[in-house]
């Protein structure tokens, strides 16, 4: 293992940084992280909103109990003890009326979920029947023939599930995890996280709640880490090329031009890319998440996570702030559509939402709030794009593909990225 090699980390979000951590633990120091943005972080970062001197995150992400690598990633810099784990329980609002699903802690998979399922009031006597049907296909099976070219709702529909139960709880799952709608998503993706959180570990359920910002949690120990060790992060610093040299690899920048042994990309964008890469990668699209924050004048939640139905939100989680009585991360997947609307129009759509689906919000007042736009979230992974993601080791030699597109079976999310980021570090002493 040449620990000397010069490798370049092209990307410095939650793949970047886990792939560059992970290299610095095995000992790699001639090891150079850019960032094409102003700083770290990616679509997983916090920023302070001037008006509450709140510090809030560029969107809510849910970390479940099944994020291995996330966990092992927090350890490694330091901030593992900085999240709070829940065991999975949600509040379902529909139209005034509040129902729940709970997976009893201390039941073994797959009985803590049927338990949670046949306890709940959210599910009818018949929809847990089928439900139970399809969480035993995908314990054992049998699957459908040809299940991985099917969308979600191609699957729901062959395991003879009926509509008001995939409207209840597939749905709402499959939005939360793929950020895409059930007749886009591939069916892959669904079986694999139902696996990995309802039918692995019995913490695997488990919410894990940051106790900080996204960045607190997950950008800044870890370059903490890097620097510790001589490692800098570049910021400011777009790849405009890479191409295959007589010394391994020409990196281009605006202005100057850097070479190394290897490079390991962990982009969206894959203009930089040498072009017979670029030629194999599938056609993509990407899908938008529409985050919101209202500051609001009364607590109206005492529990961590609320689902709502028939509504365009999709997801609450409340927190504490020193500015209101308490704030609400509001969150709707697949949102292209909601995200051509106004600031205002935005907010007066949710919190129309809110008030349909709980009636002790129309009592409260908004007193601050914010809007925020991914419209690049995450690719999105139909059937088509999840069997052609591309993997980690590329055609070309010693250039390692380790973004949200590369093939890991899971969707495009932290664990995902992560994953990824130590899968590519594994990689560099075999090559």
């Amino acid at each position: 293992m040449d620990l000397s090699r010069r490798i370049a980390v092209i990307g410095a979000g939650v793949g970047g940084l886990s792939t560059a951590t992970s290299l610095v633990q095995r000992g790699y120091k001639n090891l150079r992280v850019f960032e094409a943005r102003k700083e770290a972080g990616g679509r997983t970062r916090s920023y302070l909103d001037p008006k509450t001197g709140d510090l809030i995150d560029n969107g809510q992400h849910l970390l479940m109990g099944c994020y291995t690598k996330t966990l092992e990633y927090l350890k490694l810099i330091g901030s593992d003890h900085l999240i709070e784990r829940v065991p999975l329980s949600i509040r379902f609002h529909q139209s005034g009326v509040t129902q729940i699903l709970r997976v009893p802690p201390d039941s073994e998979p797959p009985f803590n979920l049927l338990a949670g399922m046949w306890s709940s009031n959210l599910l009818t006597a018949k929809e847990k029947f089928y439900a139970t049907e399809l969480g035993l296909a995908v314990e054992s099976g049998p699957l459908p023939n040809g299940f991985e070219e099917m969308t979600c709702i191609e699957l729901f529909r062959a395991l003879k599930q009926p509509q008001s139960l995939i409207h209840k709880l597939w749905e709402p799952i499959v939005l939360a995890t793929t950020n895409s709608a059930i007749d886009q998503a591939s069916a892959v993706l669904f079986v694999n996280v139902f696996r990995e959180v309802f039918l692995g570990e019995r913490e695997a359920s488990d919410f894990l709640i940051p106790t900080v910002g996204l960045s607190e949690l997950l950008i800044y120990p870890a370059i903490s880490f890097m620097q510790k060790e001589g490692v800098q992060v570049t910021c400011s610093m777009p790849v405009r090329s890479i191409e295959r040299s007589e010394d391994g690899f020409t990196v281009a920048f605006d202005d100057h031009t850097e070479t190394f042994d290897l490079v390991i990309y962990t982009g969206q964008e894959f203009d930089a890319l040498p072009a017979g890469i670029q030629q194999g990668l599938p056609d993509r699209k990407y899908s938008t998440i529409v985050n919101a924050y209202f500051w609001i004048d009364r607590a109206i939640f005492d529990t961590p996570v609320h689902a709502f139905l028939d509504t365009t939100l999709q997801w609450a989680f409340p927190r504490a702030s020193d500015f209101s009585s308490q704030r609400l991360a509001l969150t709707v997947s697949a949102a292209d559509e909601l995200s051509a609307r106004t600031n205002e129009e935005i907010r007066h759509i949710l919190w129309t939402d809110l008030c349909a689906a709980i009636p002790e919000m129309r009592s409260a007042a908004c007193i601050h709030y914010q809007i925020i736009r991914e419209k690049r979230a995450t690719p999105l992974l139909t059937p088509s794009i999840q069997s052609k993601r591309p993997a980690l080791r590329s055609p070309i030699p010693n250039l390692i593909l380790a973004g949200d597109l590369a093939q890991n079976g899971i969707p495009a999310t932290i664990e995902g990225a992560i994953r990824n980021g130590w899968a590519a570090a594994d990689l560099v002493p075999e090559l």
